[in-house]
This record gives structure tokens, C-alpha cells and sequence, in this order.
């Protein structure tokens, strides 16, 4: 194994915390927790060799706007007042989801969606009013901009003005 490969196996796995929990806030939950919660693998890493690019779920999983409509997650998702693809390849174009905000809550680019093999994550996209998640049972948590947070189905994202998506069928 080369050191780039064990930097790349350390990176995936999850790191002890010791006795407090730093700036971690406590409610966020990595990948490999979220397959060990969900029980589909021994809580070992997948080699990256053996990802798949997209969602193995792909056909059923979904998120569904408070307008009710629906949008596969077979891609990543980029919802906000006039959304745009800024950092997208050829092969994978993003589902461009505009929503109304007649006061102006919702930025251009809001929020992304983005889903791997194993889990989905929500990214704010530095919008100007913030973007909050909303899971069963737990306060509300404000994203952090640009940081990823793994959702997981039920969950619902709220932009502000009315608008909501929820996560349904997820992997």
C-alpha cells in the first residue's frame, strides 16, 4: 500500500474523539456511522475502488418539495431561485431545481444535493438566509455554508419563504 492509499484508507475511517467532542456538534454522523446505524456492512471501509458513482438506490430514491414535486437522486440537485451548475462535468449535469421566493428568502443557488453509493449529503451553498435541518425527534440544525451533512430519509431541509424538501427512499 502506498502512502497516498493509506492517507486515502485513513481519511475514510473514523477517528476517536477522545473525551470531549471539540467543535463537532454532536448530531453529525459520518458515513461509515451511517451504514453501521443502517447495519448493511460491518462497519469496515469500502475500498474506493469498489464505490459507485451513483446512488444504488437510484431509481427510488428522491427528494420531494413542498410544492410536490418530486426529483430523482440520481444526480446531484441544485435548488434555489435560479439555480445554476458552477462546478458540474459533462457526464454529470446537475437537475436544476427552481423553486419561488417572493420575498427574496431563497438565494439564486441555495442548497445542493449530492448522492454517493452509500448516503446523501446537503451542502448550503452560502446562501444569504441560511438553510436548516430539520430530522425527527432532534432541534432544528443550522447548516454550516459549504460544509457536507449527511441526511438520511425523513429528514426535510428548510429554505425559508415557505419552501421545504423532504428525503424520501434514501440508501
Amino acid at each position: 500500500m502506498t502512502a497516498g492509499d493509506q492517507r486515502e484508507a485513513a481519511a475514510d475511517t473514523i477517528a476517536p474523539t477522545g473525551d470531549g467532542l471539540g467543535d463537532h456538534d454532536g448530531a453529525t454522523i459520518s458515513a461509515a456511522d451511517l451504514r453501521r446505524l443502517r447495519g448493511d456492512h460491518d462497519g469496515t471501509t469500502i475500498p474506493r475502488g469498489e464505490r459507485s458513482a451513483a446512488p444504488t438506490r437510484a431509481a427510488r430514491a428522491r427528494i420531494r418539495l413542498s410544492s410536490g414535486e418530486a426529483v430523482a437522486l440520481d444526480r446531484p440537485i441544485v435548488i434555489g431561485r435560479r439555480p445554476r451548475a458552477t462546478r458540474s462535468t459533462g457526464a454529470e449535469l446537475p437537475h436544476l431545481v427552481s423553486v419561488e421566493s417572493p420575498s427574496l428568502d431563497i438565494s439564486r443557488s441555495h442548497v445542493e444535493v449530492i448522492p454517493d453509493a452509500d448516503s446523501v449529503v446537503v451542502v448550503d451553498l452560502h446562501s444569504t438566509n441560511g438553510t436548516t435541518l430539520l430530522r425527527g425527534g432532534e432541534e432544528p440544525v443550522q447548516l454550516h455554508p459549504g460544509e457536507h451533512t449527511v441526511v438520511v430519509t425523513g429528514d426535510v431541509v428548510d429554505l425559508g419563504d415557505g419552501v421545504s424538501f423532504a428525503f424520501e427512499d434514501l440508501p
